[in-house]
């Protein structure tokens, strides 16, 4: 198996390092992690995780121009979204995707750039789209369709054939029951149960989850 020079995007989240050297011990692929990137200009030169951080997005352009590129902002829809558009606009084409070993993707299709975390389960007939964070143990249902750039937290529950809009944000240990629908960009707080559709744009929390006045930056923080 040939060998991926990779960098990551962002010295955020920490998880990433220890998923890719999960991938690394199962030969599930080759992956050599040579750094981090970053557009926070008191990172540069700091090391993150054991690893430099080696320049902005700006090297894309020329230095690492062929090597396959991770997306680790992985709570922040907006932002994470404002990436991809970033990654794009530099013409990269080498997006990497990051599945833990321990899941079993038979008839599930996952999309590009997605980062998938130890013990998600995956329903047969499900969908994730592109650049999607699904964070340890996320139970996705049968024929669910998960839209591009979605944060599924840990413990988190998609019901049977639902359907989460894309930039939606699923906090942690909320449950959404089969054959509903989450509107883009919306939240879904943290050990909310959602037993109704939620329409785009939308915060929601509790149990019964309803519609609430705190903006959804401020549910994304505690989940």
């Amino acid at each position: 198996m040939s060998a991926k020079s990779v960098v990551v995007v962002g010295a955020t989240a920490p998880d990433i390092v220890k998923l890719i050297a999960a991938i690394n011990r199962a030969g599930s692929d080759n992956l050599v992690l040579e750094g981090f990137l970053d557009d926070d200009p008191s990172k540069l030169g700091t090391e993150f995780m054991g690893y430099p951080v080696l320049g902005t997005t700006a090297a894309l352009r020329d230095r690492f121009r062929d090597f396959w590129v991770a997306n680790n902002v992985a709570r922040d829809m907006p932002t994470r979204q404002k990436l991809v558009r970033r990654l794009a606009s530099l013409h990269v084409t080498k997006h990497l995707t990051l599945i833990h070993p321990s899941i079993d993707t038979s008839y599930s299709k996952i999309g590009e750039g997605s980062m998938l975390q130890e013990g998600v389960v995956l329903g047969p007939l499900c969908e994730i789209g592109d650049h999607c964070v699904l964070y340890a143990r996320a139970i996705i249902g049968h024929e669910c369709i998960v839209e591009d750039v979605v944060f599924v937290g840990n413990n988190a529950i998609v019901g049977a054939r639902g359907r989460v809009g894309t930039g939606a944000f699923i906090g942690l240990n909320s449950v959404i029951i089969p054959y509903l629908t989450i509107g883009a960009r919306s939240t879904v707080g943290a050990g909310s149960v959602v037993v109704r559709n939620v329409p785009p744009d939308q915060t929601v929390f509790g149990n019964p989850a309803r519609a609430g006045v705190q903006p959804a930056q401020s549910v994304a923080q505690i989940s």
